[in-house]
């Protein structure tokens, strides 16, 4: 099991540098952007691997079930790796470091230019991460779950949260007791949250590389069979395929997405776009 949520923790990590799916194209352990600290010669962009999305979806590394039980999202919550941090400098990614859980709570670090692992012992107290409790809470897994102060009650049962501050701070401590920011690093270079939204608006632009609506503008309404039994229009179509470039590129959520549809757009999505745009996002049709 640990081997597992090692591999889980930095080679999936280590495709978010660069987007939501793998080099084969296949969906991975999906998460979301938090926020970025900047250190004094570096930036660290705190992510957080999401329960939704991942443990019900087929398509995730970690898929349990598709309508899992609140035992299984107790145990995926707890044991699954929850925050991690990609450590840049000079939009190149140093390395990645994980905070995991089972079957001992340590850090992780990953040099990606060396392609090292590194292992330090973590003291955080607690059973749940933050971002995680209030997760459970706002997904309604439990309907009569709450957070109390620092305790999270689910499952008929009490969980001491670790704050996010209290986590941010054992990595700023690990960063420099262990002088992780004097590393070199590597040669991959760390798209920023703007960067990617400035990169989809600019490239959906006419002739642009996420541009699948100006080929299709004569023939938008003819329809065609994407799969047996489903037709769809050429427009839907340019829509879909424009949802799943914005997954495959990194943004977080379907909310996002839309927004960034509606800058483009200049006024809110009418029903089929935001529909099949929604449908690219999840890669429905795969």
């Amino acid at each position: 099991m640990k081997k597992l949520v090692i591999i889980i923790l930095v080679l999936l990590a280590l495709g978010q540098v660069y987007g939501q799916t793998d080099r084969n194209g296949n969906p991975i352990f999906n998460s979301i952007y938090k926020k970025e600290n900047v250190g004094k010669n570096y930036l660290l962009v705190y992510r957080y691997y999401t329960l939704k999305n991942n443990i019900e979806n087929r398509k995730s590394s970690v898929f349990m079930a598709e309508s899992p039980s609140l035992d299984l999202i107790e145990g995926a919550a707890i044991n699954l790796p929850s925050d991690y941090f990609i450590l840049t400098k000079k939009s190149k990614v140093v390395g990645i470091i994980g905070l995991l859980n089972y079957p001992r709570r340590e850090f992780n670090f990953d040099l990606i230019r060396m392609e090292q692992r590194y292992t330090y012992p973590c003291k955080l107290n607690g059973d749940i991460t933050e971002n995680r409790a209030v997760e459970i809470v706002n997904n309604q897994y439990d309907p009569n779950a709450y957070i109390d102060g620092d305790v999270l009650h689910f499952n008929g049962k009490e969980f001491k949260i670790i704050s996010n501050d209290d986590i941010e701070n054992a990595v700023e401590i690990l960063i420099k007791t262990k002088k992780l920011d004097k590393n070199r690093a590597s040669k991959f270079r760390f798209i920023s949250k703007k960067e990617t939204e400035a990169y989809i608006l600019s490239e959906t632009k006419e002739g642009g590389k996420l541009d699948f609506f100006t080929e299709v503008k004569d023939k938008k309404y003819d329809g065609v069979q994407i799969i047996p039994g489903l037709f769809a229009s050429y427009q839907s179509i340019a829509y879909y395929k424009w949802g799943r470039a914005c997954y495959d590129l990194g943004v977080d959520t379907i909310e996002e997405v839309y927004g960034l549809y509606i800058k483009i757009k200049g006024e809110t999505l009418n029903e089929q776009e935001e529909i099949y745009i929604k449908m690219g996002f999840n890669n429905e049709w795969d």
